[in-house]
């Protein structure tokens, strides 16, 4: 199908810059995790439709609170933590063309190092300016 047949998404997904260098940038240009990132993204704006966008467990069992969030692991289409350890998360936006889902933190889902955030306690800092 040409890409004039193709239907738009209901509800895209947009990626702001400042959020994706602060997400996706700090890691090394050849890091797994930047490029599971970027080959995600790049899927995402080419119109890939079978994405899953599940909702975001308020509050998550680490004390997190993302009140209509979503998340998109990635790979994209992968299930389970070791198929996909990274994620996306998402939230509502409204632009010019209408309701989106904006970009809102990337990185290890559940990571094993105590020390290393989570993409959903990155994401909570985003939301209410500190971790929870």
């Amino acid at each position: 199908m040409s890409d004039a047949g193709k239907k738009p998404a209901a509800h895209p997904i947009v990626f702001g810059e400042r959020e994706w260098a602060e997400e996706v940038e700090r890691y090394a240009p050849n890091a797994v995790p930047r490029l599971r990132a970027e080959t995600a993204r790049r899927e995402i704006e080419a119109g890939r439709s079978d994405l899953v966008r599940r909702p975001c467990e308020t509050p998550g069992p680490d004390k997190t609170i993302l009140p209509g969030c979503r998340k998109l692991y990635v790979p994209l289409g992968e299930e389970g933590a070791s198929a996909a350890p990274f994620g996306f998360v998402l939230q509502a936006v409204r632009t010019d063309e209408g309701l989106a889902w904006g970009f809102l933190a990337f990185g290890k889902r559940h990571p094993d190092n105590p020390a290393t955030r989570s993409v959903y306690q990155r994401a909570h800092k985003r939301l209410h300016g500190r971790y929870p």
